[in-house]
């Protein structure tokens, strides 16, 4: 995935960043590739996301996780 949030509606669409391998900003490349592999940096643009919610109400809590200290 790349990390994207949108809203169509009323309805919230958030997806994570990847876990595999690290991705553009969407839309800055004419092509959906990978990030060049950065050795000295290996988690850079790595994550995910946790989310949360109370049932009682519609609220969500979402956590960004990064892989490394340098996502």
């Amino acid at each position: 995935h790349q990390e994207h949030h949108q809203m169509t509606d009323h309805i919230a669409h958030h997806a994570a960043r990847s876990l595999v391998f690290p991705l553009p900003v969407p839309g800055s490349q004419p092509k959906r590739t990978p990030l060049p592999w950065d050795a000295a940096h290996p988690g850079r643009g790595l994550g995910f996301r946790d989310v949360d919610t109370d049932p009682r109400a519609p609220d969500y809590r979402l956590r960004e996780i990064a892989i490394g200290s340098e996502a």
